[in-house]
């Protein structure tokens, strides 16, 4: 039988809270439904969208009473029966610490190691993304093909317009797989399901969406900064298409400019150096931006059920 989850004075203690929080307005109006050639709007729907919102700012500022119940947390030597019940249960996020010791990786992954280890075999990559701003919605058009190494200078030279992301990952697998032996194992929370590669230079730049499953980011080199915005403030971040933001980037002045109801989002941010995992729940909003050449794995293969894909609404 499974023990019962460690007291809340215990957890605290052994976790050190950081937060970047900002001041939410709770009464802001909420935005209105979109979806593909809407129906118009009946006054029942608006009240319906009126009380589903309060309901959710409500519930934050109750969270926000206490710092150990709205803070990011940080959390060291975390076992999988702790991290089940304290965050991927209540679908909270966290940053772990020290769970990627020894992993090789973490030493070697330089850019001339990886060109080095897979040479010039032939990789899929996004590219020409610096020419359109839904690169991440229409990823499709933005598949390259290139030789391991070239695709690797292409990265050194940062910038946003060559980036090797997950959804790249199944077309990649066999050229990639000599990079498996550096890498260790997260048996706590993971499965030996394999992760999905990212690598890209100095400015890449993943905008803010959120994911339809659960997600373990672990960062292996270089630095990236994350921002995290709960599933309460979705009103706020002009949610039109799939799971993006029209928001974008809520760093950028001129997107605030364009949506003034973002500017005072609750928000956390993280910045990720070599050996950090970070949680990141289904359902919140994020960005991610790399401030150096890097490489990170987003793992999926939890030990608990991790559906929601599967029922997201179509359209």
């Amino acid at each position: 039988m499974s023990k019962r989850p460690p007291s809340l004075p215990a957890q605290a203690h052994d976790m050190r809270m950081q937060m970047a929080l900002r001041q939410i307005d709770f009464g802001a109006a909420p935005r209105a439904a979109a979806v593909p050639a809407p129906k118009p709007q009946t006054a029942e729907d608006a009240l319906a969208l009126k009380r589903r919102d309060w309901l959710l700012a409500v519930q934050e500022r109750q969270r926000a009473l206490s710092p150990y119940a709205s803070g990011l947390l940080t959390a060291e030597n975390l076992s999988g029966e702790d991290f089940l019940h304290s965050f991927y249960a209540p679908g909270r996020p966290v940053l772990i610490k020290g769970a990627m010791a020894g992993w090789p990786a973490l030493e070697r992954w330089t850019p001339d190691y990886l060109a080095e280890t897979v040479g010039d075999a032939e990789i899929e990559y996004q590219g020409g993304r610096s020419r359109a701003q839904d690169y991440e919605l229409k990823k499709d058009r933005h598949r390259k093909r290139a030789p391991f190494r070239q695709f690797i200078a292409l990265a050194r030279a940062g910038g946003n317009d060559a980036y090797l992301t997950a959804s790249n990952s199944a077309a990649n697998a066999p050229a990639l797989a000599p990079l498996a032996a550096d890498l260790g194992h997260l048996d706590a929370y993971l499965t030996r399901a394999p992760g999905m590669l990212w690598i890209g230079g100095e400015g890449t730049f993943t905008p803010l969406h959120f994911d339809l499953t659960n997600n373990l980011l672990a960062q292996v080199t270089g630095t990236k900064r994350v921002i995290l915005i709960p599933p309460s403030q979705t009103q706020r971040l002009a949610h039109k298409s799939h799971v993006f933001s029209e928001v974008r980037d809520v760093t950028d002045p001129a997107r605030l400019a364009l949506h003034p109801q973002a500017r005072d989002v609750l928000r956390y941010e993280v910045l990720l150096t070599p050996g950090d995992l970070l949680f990141v729940p289904i359902g919140w909003w994020h960005q991610v931006r790399s401030e150096s050449f890097a490489t990170m794995l987003t793992y999926t293969g939890f030990h608990w059920e991790n559906a929601g894909h599967e029922s997201y609404p179509a359209g």
